[in-house]
C-alpha cells in the first residue's frame, strides 16, 4: 500500500492491474456482442411494427390507401425489403408512388447479413391499408432473420386483416430463415 509521499505505482503493481483488467475484457465483451445483436434484433423488429402502424394510421387520419413497400428503382413497390421501405399515400390504388401521392416516411433497412422478407397471401410486394385501417385483402407476415452466427433469434411481426401487427419471436422461426 501507499503511504503518504508515495511516488506512485510499481511495475509489478501496474502488470498485475493490467491483467486482471484484460481478464475482465476477455469474459465481458463476448456477453456484450450477444447483447448488442439482440438488442440489434429487437429495434428492428420495433422499427417494423411501428411501420405497419405508422401506415394503418396514415390510411385512417388521410382517408386513402397507404402503403408500405420497399420501392424499386421503377418507383414501384418491389425489391428488397432488407434495404429499407417507405410509406406513402396511394391514392390511385395501382402500389407505385406517383409525384402527386406523398412520400410519408422511410424506413432505414436491417444490419449487414440480416433479412427482411413480406409474405402475402396474394402479394410479396406490398402492405396496403385501407381508410378503414383495415388490410386490402391479406394476412401478412415481416419475417425478420438475423445474421448467421448472431445471438439474436429469428422474429416476425403478424398483420391480421384489420391492420393490426403482433410480434413473435423464436427459435421456431429459424427453419423458415433458411430457405
Amino acid at each position: 500500500m501507499h503511504g503518504p509521499g508515495s511516488g506512485g505505482w510499481t511495475l509489478a503493481e501496474l502488470l498485475v492491474t493490467l491483467a486482471v483488467a484484460a481478464l475482465l475484457g476477455a469474459v465481458a465483451v463476448p456477453g456484450m456482442t450477444g447483447l448488442l445483436e439482440r438488442t440489434r434484433a429487437e429495434t428492428t423488429l420495433t422499427r417494423v411494427q411501428a411501420a405497419v402502424q405508422f401506415t394503418r394510421t396514415a390510411a385512417v387520419t388521410s382517408g386513402s390507401a397507404a402503403v408500405l413497400c420497399p420501392v424499386g428503382a421503377d418507383g414501384r413497390c418491389g425489391g428488397d425489403w432488407s434495404e429499407g421501405f417507405t410509406v406513402f399515400l396511394d391514392r390511385d390504388r395501382d402500389a407505385r408512388r406517383d409525384e402527386d401521392e406523398p412520400l410519408l416516411r422511410r424506413f432505414p433497412g436491417v444490419e449487414p447479413g440480416a433479412r427482411l422478407q413480406f409474405r402475402a397471401f396474394r402479394t410479396g410486394r406490398f402492405l396496403r391499408m385501407r381508410p378503414n385501417g383495415q388490410t386490402d385483402w391479406q394476412n401478412g407476415r415481416l419475417l425478420y432473420c438475423p445474421p448467421a452466427d448472431s445471438a439474436a433469434e429469428p422474429a416476425e411481426v403478424v398483420i391480421n386483416v384489420q391492420g393490426r401487427a403482433r410480434a413473435v419471436r423464436g427459435a421456431a422461426l429459424r427453419d423458415r430463415c433458411r430457405r
